[in-house]
């Protein structure tokens, strides 16, 4: 061909993308920023001098003039025979023989640029799919909003990085990312850190365009942070094109659930196990190896101890049909490990019984499909592992009531131990089953984890005398300050306790595995979560012989009205401590909304921890599940079944 016909393509792609914007009643030119942004003259400007910018984020012109030359993809549109067209073809042909030699001129706002000088050698390079561009950039910044704060991110990241093709459009994703990879904000990377991370991603985004072509599920970014919650940052350097386009296929689902109107969906009542016919019958097990993995001694620690009780009553239920083993690793870089452990043993269920294990799950349960990984934990961010928790809340709703009625005073003390996902449905739960008793009633909160936190004296009101502390101790230890008790006379008196019975939870699990079963309600490529009350006997609450019976009574009423879902603790008004109505009068909390709830109500005193006044033991699990972390789906992403 001669080189003219260059310029007729060019114009052709232009051509079909300015048509394309008409059919659509869109503007089929080139966006102007100054027509975009009328403010934009009276806006601040910071020179960057002369960098690389991704070309695919040059999206238009500073001002009109030249604009119409070209539709929206930069592809010519002026006649072939035009000087315009000749001096375009002139340009192709010196790129093509020296390169590009001149930067171009930009304007950065938001995070895309638009040329104040060199609009044909943009139009070049886009139709020669250069990928990079070399420009003097001098950004415009916009004034601060909640909407930008994800752009004023960016721009702290690029300043430690050099790095200005991973946009992220939600905020606190550069700082996962720059956890991720090692690095501390406001810390300069090295020339070295910076190759590694943009050749990364670079060799990812190659690979993700390659399965998913110009209409990925999620942007490239997302996906690659999301990449490195399975696969470590030191892995991501180190595979080749192959690997990572295998493993890209592999998150698939992960990918596409990123856009589905139901990521999370919320399985929460218990269902019996049924045969899954005479074709599951031919395949399925006559008996299941289970795992159990705690992240701390048994003995130490009385949330690990009921998942222990669990255990053995579901063996002791389920008789030679199972054989379980117990892993305890209190190494947090170990848990994955474990987990490849426990599968070559040939375990073909593994129950990870804490929130922290919930990324080491992933990676496993990609490269064994065949193996069934849950997690204990309130959301999963896997399609592929199932995570599993009780509706506690509704149990502290009765242990509320109780301590409403106990409490001469009004005054009600709560030690909550983690600020994470779901603590503030147990303390709210719990405020307004007192406040049902009792109209005065108010709830000072405390916190365990908190660095000041003295044990010896938790509250710096001594007359609160009903207090509510963990739900029950370690083996190891005699304190009787679980539960809800009273203070009196120097004495204690216990009231009532949550009971945990994780038996049902497991004992189901492993009865639908062995009726081949497990996988027929997980359809599509939500994440799948188990939240069971107490109509599916795994949640209780025990009142102490020494509680007035008559008073008993009530409780175990409002208990079967929970029961039997006649009765909900988060129905009618509700005000948050600032006065927001978060529930109106006639009506309830969703699921969605009690398990995402971020507020504390109106008659609790005390607030939710920042990280900073956190003890160091506690942050990891508050950085994973604390309120606002990265793993929170939106409220519009979850979905609920009740067994009927």
């Amino acid at each position: 061909m001669v080189i003219s016909d260059v310029y007729y393509r060019a114009r052709k792609m232009g051509l079909r993308a300015y048509h394309a914007c008409l059919q659509a009643h869109k503007q089929p030119y080139l966006p102007v920023l100054d027509e975009l942004v009328p403010e934009e003259k009276a806006l601040a400007r910071v020179p960057l001098g002369i960098v690389q910018i991704p070309l695919n984020r040059v999206v238009g012109t500073a001002t009109r003039a030249r604009s119409n030359a070209f539709a929206p993809n930069f592809m010519p549109l002026l006649e072939p025979n035009s000087e315009f067209a000749i001096k375009w073809v002139n340009l192709y042909e010196s790129v093509l023989a020296d390169g590009m030699r001149q930067p171009i001129t930009v304007l950065e706002y938001m995070n895309e640029y638009y040329l104040v000088e060199g609009n044909k050698r943009v139009s070049v390079m886009k139709y020669l799919d250069s990928v990079f561009v070399e420009a003097e950039v001098t950004r415009v910044l916009p004034k601060r909003t909640r909407e930008n704060r994800a752009y004023f991110e960016f721009i702290d990241f690029e300043k430690d990085s050099g790095l200005n093709a991973i946009i992220f459009t939600q905020p606190g994703k550069y700082n996962e990312l720059i956890e991720k990879t090692g690095h501390t904000p406001g810390v300069k990377w090295s020339s070295e850190d910076r190759m590694d991370l943009r050749s990364a991603y670079l060799y990812f985004g190659n690979e993700y365009k390659a399965e998913y072509g110009d209409n990925p599920p999620i942007p490239v970014a997302d996906a690659f942070l999301l990449y490195l919650n399975v696969f470590s940052y030191e892995e991501a350097k180190s595979k080749s094109s192959a690997e990572i386009a295998a493993d890209i296929r592999r998150l698939k689902d992960d990918f596409e659930r990123g856009v589905k109107s139901e990521a999370v969906s919320l399985i929460m009542d218990r269902t019996e196990a049924h045969s899954g016919g005479l074709f599951s019958a031919l395949f399925r097990p006559s008996r299941v190896k289970a795992a159990f993995i705690y992240h701390r001694p048994i003995e130490d620690s009385g949330w690990n101890y009921w998942h222990e009780l669990g255990r053995i009553n579901c063996e002791n239920a389920l008789g030679d049909k199972v054989e379980t083993t117990v892993c305890v690793t209190t190494a947090q870089d170990q848990f994955d490990d474990e987990i490849d452990r426990m599968i070559k043993e040939g375990n073909r269920v593994i129950f990870a019984t804490s929130p922290l294990m919930m990324n080491a799950c992933v990676r496993p349960s990609l490269e064994h499909p065949d193996v069934d990984i849950l997690c204990c934990s309130l959301l999963s961010p896997s399609h592929h592992v199932r995570s599993y928790y009780l509706r506690i809340y509704e149990a502290k709703f009765l242990i509320g009531m109780i301590a409403g009625m106990m409490a001469e005073n009004d005054k009600i003390g709560y030690i909550g131990d983690y600020p994470i996902y779901g603590a503030p449905a147990s303390i709210n739960a719990f405020a307004i089953g007192a406040r049902m008793v009792n109209p005065r009633a108010k709830v000072y909160l405390q916190w365990s984890t908190r660095r000041d936190f003295d044990p010896a004296h938790p509250f710096a009101d001594d007359s609160i005398r009903v207090i509510s502390n963990r739900d029950i101790n370690a083996p190891r230890y005699s304190s009787m300050e679980y539960g809800l008790y009273a203070l009196k006379d120097g004495g204690m008196t216990n009231l009532a306790i949550p009971v945990l019975d994780w038996s049902k939870f497991y004992q189901t699990v492993i009865e639908s595995v062995l009726a081949g079963t497990f996988n027929n309600d997980h359809d599509g490529p939500s994440a799948l979560d188990y939240w069971w009350g107490m109509s599916s006997d795994a949640l209780d609450v025990v009142l102490s012989s020494r509680f007035d019976p008559h008073a008993g009574r009530l409780i175990h009423a409002i208990q079967s009205g929970i029961q039997s879902d006649v009765l909900w603790p988060f129905e009618g008004e509700i005000r948050a401590q600032d006065g927001r109505i978060c529930c109106g009068r006639e009506d309830r909390l969703t699921p969605a909304q009690i398990l995402l709830m971020d507020y504390l109500v109106d008659n609790v005193v005390g607030d939710m921890p920042k990280m900073e006044e956190l003890k160091e033991s506690a942050r990891p699990l508050v950085d994973t599940l604390g309120l606002g972390c990265t793993l929170r789906p939106d409220l519009s992403e979850i979905s609920w079944k009740f067994n009927e």
